[in-house]
């Protein structure tokens, strides 16, 4: 019997709308795709069924959830085909439903911030609707609305803690509008939780349809949802970053008037106003539209100097007002990660001396090897273009790992952005902005020459801390609960004198705090010289937990070091003393 194919095969099924349907392998991954994420719905579900302590209405919720859970991935698997628009929006406001309630339940129930970035941008906001300027503001009210202001400060290397504005203004601008609207409890946490749903939806609607159950899992992935429901600040610029890297190539072809060629670099110099991770993205995107305007013929310095022009224009006209109000203080807290060193903190390569396996390291040449490495990228991004222009921005965090700063935060941020410009760039064609192949071997030369440099700086730095510490004792007090005096030996084994400032790092937590010593003085060692100090704790201080590691940090400037002692284990039955 005749099929009507001219190779004898059955006639390809078409949907309702006579539109083709997928191959059996595409509609299968999309069936599995939508299926994890009602397992997400359902696993949020499961996890909020215990948070009716803090709202009742989770007793109803957290049930609605799980039922919604398996019923969705029951009809993923029941309707004829995955692929129509009911079944992808249904799995896109399930998966905002199981974001918004539960973190929204807990922004409710919460009666202080978790980092002091979002209580800061509070105080800020606060101080502008009232008329003053945030960047003169001090920051101190901000220990009102922290539970225990000494675990979340963002402690400085000469022993202190920031306590002003350090973000540009579209830091808090977005929370002094909530408050204008109204809003006044929790506004940072509100103010970020939108944004990171804003980003789900952008995400949603940016991929491809077959695809678009991915937007919904990066959605319900628990880092994010956690981290931007309780402090995340930085999911304020992320709508913004996707928005500015959602087909940014488009820009080199022309046509002024499309929409799309242009909310890129208004979103960028948008995004750059928040925090300054941004920041990064511009010079490769510059460059990137550089590149696609001399593939198309154009003018790339016209076109670049445009794009660049745009993010500016952006930048300095949310910024402008408070620039004028007072520039000093602007560029201060605008500038501080830059200017003002921060202890070390984060899960880059800085661990090696925070976990006390190097001894220290010398913080400016971690950040000299962070630039190193740009300018690494920056080389095979534009030697390696047709394949870098879509890799670019996943790489990105590799650079972000260096600096003594690296915290986790950094690191998960280019991810959905770098989802949404690998997907939407337009495929490279043959030859597309590609250097000639002498130039690629140069430009090998150049990155390897600059991997090298990285990995000198980084060893350099591992062995150049100023300082030998060794632990003494202890004493504890409570029974052994908490842990309330350290002695530790100092060995100056540099050059010249140094004023070190002491932290005591227990499991590996957050500082909480510099220690001082008994008698209040403070510690100054002469080069070469040696001394046995015994450190008070700045406040109740637990213990480590029995089996955990511990060490001491001393932290000294000019240049800015972190020296550590060698890590100690807290035993069942060690000695009080």
């Amino acid at each position: 019997m005749s099929t009507g194919e001219p190779d004898g095969s059955a006639p390809v099924a078409t949907a309702p709308d006579s539109t083709p349907a997928e191959a059996p392998t595409g509609a299968l991954v999309e069936r599995c795709g939508w299926s994890l994420v009602w397992l997400g719905v359902l696993i949020v579900g499961l996890d909020f069924w215990g948070a009716w302590t803090s709202w009742a209405g989770a007793t109803v919720v957290a049930p609605l959830l799980v039922v919604a859970g398996v019923a969705g991935a029951a009809a993923v698997w029941w309707v004829r085909t995955p692929v129509t628009p009911v079944v992808r929006l249904t799995g896109l406001v399930g998966g905002l439903l199981a974001v918004a309630v539960p973190q929204g339940a807990g922004i409710h129930a919460r009666q202080f911030y978790t980092t002091d970035s979002a209580a800061f941008d509070q105080v800020a906001a606060r101080a502008l609707v009232h008329g003053s300027d945030p960047y003169t503001t001090s920051m101190a009210p901000a220990s009102n609305l922290l539970l225990s202001p000494w675990q979340y400060w963002s402690y400085t290397v000469d022993g202190g803690h920031v306590a002003h504005v350090s973000y540009p203004a579209g830091s808090f601008l977005m929370e002094a509008a909530a408050m204008v609207l109204g809003f006044h409890h929790a506004v940072t946490d509100w103010v970020d939780l939108g944004a990171w749903l804003v980003t789900g939806v952008l995400l949603y609607l940016m991929l491809p349809a077959a695809i678009r159950w991915v937007s919904v899992l990066v959605l319900l992935t628990p880092t994010y949802t956690h981290m931007f429901g309780s402090g995340g600040t930085d999911a304020l610029f992320l709508p913004f970053l996707v928005l500015a890297v959602w087909r940014w190539d488009r820009f080199a072809v022309g046509r002024a008037a499309d929409l799309t060629r242009w909310i890129g670099p208004v979103a960028l110099g948008v995004a750059c106003t928040i925090k300054q991770t941004p920041w990064f993205c511009v010079p490769f995107l510059v460059i990137g539209v550089w590149l696609e305007s001399r593939q198309h013929d154009r003018d790339p310095w016209r076109v670049a100097a445009a794009y660049l022009g745009t993010v500016a224009s952006a930048f300095v006209v949310i910024n402008l007002p408070f620039i004028v109000w007072q520039p000093s203080a602007w560029a201060r807290g605008s500038l501080l990660p830059l200017t003002q060193p921060l202890v070390a903190d984060g899960q880059g390569v800085v661990t090696l001396a925070l976990h006390g396996l190097t001894g220290g390291v010398l913080l400016p040449l971690l950040t000299a090897a962070g630039v190193v490495a740009l300018v690494a990228l920056l080389i095979a991004y534009v030697a390696w273009f047709p394949r870098m222009r879509r890799v670019w921005l996943f790489a990105l965090p590799l650079v972000l790992l260096l600096p003594a700063r690296s915290l986790s935060s950094y690191l998960l941020d280019c991810f959905p952005a770098a989802l949404v410009a690998a997907v939407t760039v337009r495929p490279a064609a043959d030859g597309h902005a590609s250097p000639a192949p002498p130039s690629r071997r140069w430009a090998a030369a150049g990155v390897g020459t600059a991997l090298a440099g990285v990995a000198v700086l980084v060893v350099v730095a591992f062995a150049s801390a100023p300082l030998h510490l060794s632990v003494r004792g202890f004493r504890t007090t409570d029974q052994g609960l908490a842990l309330n005096r350290v002695t530790v030996t100092v060995h100056n084994g540099s050059d010249r004198p140094e004023h070190p400032h002491f932290l005591v790092s227990i499991s590996g937590n957050h500082p909480t705090g510099f220690w001082t010593t008994v008698d209040g003085r403070p510690v100054v060692l002469g080069p070469g010289s040696t001394d046995t100090v015994v450190l008070v704790a700045p406040h109740y201080t637990w213990s480590p937990t029995f089996g955990s590691y511990w060490l001491v940090e001393a932290y000294t400037t000019g240049p800015d070091a972190l020296s550590t002692s060698p890590i100690q284990q807290w035993k069942l039955g060690t000695p009080q003393s």
